[in-house]
């Protein structure tokens, strides 16, 4: 058995995982000691030396990040290296499915719809790719009200509350905007030569319209490492409907019945070494609201004094200081014997 890992670190020599300050990144080193402890070699390479007519990584275990550099060039970039160590055959941690769902909430709602989790099909979303498309379906003219999201983005950035048919028709065509110069050169064109053309869409930016659960006043981000549950409740921002960045946390507040029992299903049937979990809770029912399976939001995590397990079918507190890479290493090597 290959007891070899390759991490893939960034351009800046990082692998960016931790919220300790601005821009940080796990410590590389704690992660080989660790990985050492277990019988574990760690590999560290960047994403540029990989070469794939010198080496050969069918069946190697690659432990990879994302990116959230602005505009997502590099993330761009690291998804084609990933797409051919996949093609390869290469088992990438996490599956390169949930790489691309990052910053990316229509592949997100598209993963909620094929995947074979019932507890996550309580939200239903429609993704759009241009203006047009939406105005085609039956969204502008249903009376119901809808949450209009960007296609890529983090934070509740562009997050619009669709609740008349004024803002069905407003937000949508705002946050699609683009501009695409090709029309006026083909108009400039028709003027000379007479021929007639089909402008582009100006409004091609994607972007996911889903059912509105209207009650919650905020959410639970749970934050998962094996059998380790970091919870943390986020109130809704002032005179808003949205949780994330409102900075409202409560790390002691009483979770409802059955919210652990919700975490532990989802995340058990994702089949992931660790996940960030945005989930509401109304009458007694759970929503998967937002998911993410790398690059998570390790606030909840680093300021955690405790977690959540399971002893003997029973979940209890535990107190203990977190320390990221051995969560990190012991999540991903339970991952591994499981593969």
């Amino acid at each position: 058995m290959d007891k070899r890992v390759f991490i893939l670190l960034d351009y800046r020599d990082q692998f960016y995982f931790s919220t300790r300050y601005r821009g940080a990144c796990v410590d590389v080193e704690k992660l080989k000691k660790y990985f050492k402890d277990n019988d574990y070699e760690l590999i560290t390479k960047h994403f540029f030396e990989i070469d794939f007519r010198k080496e050969d990584y069918k069946d190697a275990w690659i432990l990879y990040q994302s990116s959230e550099d602005p505009n997502l060039f590099y993330k761009d970039y690291i998804e084609d290296v990933l797409m051919a160590l996949y093609i390869q055959g290469a088992k990438l941690i996490p599956d390169f499915r949930y790489f691309r769902a990052h910053h990316n909430k229509v592949f997100m709602e598209l993963l909620r719809d094929i995947l074979p989790i019932s507890e996550i099909k309580n939200i239903l979303s429609k993704g759009f790719g241009a203006y047009e498309e939406y105005a085609k379906s039956n969204f502008p003219a249903s009376p119901d009200t809808y949450v209009l999201k960007p296609g890529l983005g983090t934070r509740s950035s562009g997050i619009k509350l669709l609740a008349n048919s004024q803002d069905k028709r407003k937000y949508p065509y705002n946050i699609s905007k683009t501009f695409t110069f090709d029309n006026l050169k083909l108009f400039i064109s028709k003027l000379k030569t007479g021929k007639p053309f089909t402008s582009m869409s100006n409004n091609r930016h994607k972007f996911i319209v889903q059912n509105f659960i209207d009650g919650p006043d905020g959410d639970f981000r749970v934050i998962v490492y094996g059998e380790k549950y970091y919870v943390v409740f986020r109130g809704n921002r002032d005179n808003d409907f949205r949780a994330s960045g409102s900075g409202k946390l409560n790390f002691e507040i009483e979770l409802p019945k059955g919210l652990l029992d919700y975490a532990k299903i989802v995340y058990m049937q994702f089949n992931t070494p660790f996940m960030s979990l945005d989930i509401g809770h109304k009458n007694g029912a759970f929503y998967l609201f937002e998911f993410q399976c790398l690059c998570l939001g390790q606030h909840t995590f680093e300021k955690s004094k405790f977690y959540y397990t399971q002893i003997n079918n029973i979940w209890e507190r535990v107190f203990e200081t977190p320390d990221l890479e051995k969560e990190m290493v012991t999540a991903v090597l339970s991952y591994i014997k499981k593969k």
